[in-house]
């Protein structure tokens, strides 16, 4: 009975850490993406096509990850009218936001109304004090 939790355990401990292992090192290999093609590259492997809409459906889901890969791989930051930040507005992601915007984003009225409508105040007020106007 012992033996059998010590077990149980210790299988909980390796699990955790080749998880964290695993992680360390998908992150390792993300921050090696300092080009482009690298960055594509990345995108790929992830299943996630290198394309306007899905860079703005990144965005909109909060996908961090994607939306720096995709940045680092050239996509413009208005790209589509400034969707991607249309679309994190809307949907309160707030650190996408501020990365959209530290990358260049221009803080459009419609990003502004998007997320006044859907009450994310923070957000609001970030697009306001960054120039858009209504």
């Amino acid at each position: 009975m012992i033996l059998n939790r010590c077990l149980n355990k210790c299988r909980s401990g390796v699990v955790v850490a080749l998880i964290v292992a695993a992680s360390s090192l998908f992150q390792a290999k993300v921050a090696f993406a300092t080009d482009s093609a690298s960055a594509r590259k990345e995108l790929q492997q992830m299943a996630i096509d290198y394309t306007e809409t899905q860079f703005a459906a990144s965005a909109g889901a909060g996908d961090m990850l994607a939306v720096k890969l995709f940045l680092d791989a050239g996509m413009d930051v208005n790209a589509g009218g400034s969707a991607a930040l249309g679309l994190a507005a809307g949907r309160g992601q707030l650190e996408i936001v501020k990365l959209l915007l530290a990358n260049g984003a221009k803080p459009t009225a419609n990003a502004l109304q998007f997320a006044r409508t859907r009450g994310h105040k923070e957000i609001e007020d970030i697009l306001v004090q960054a120039g858009a106007k209504e």
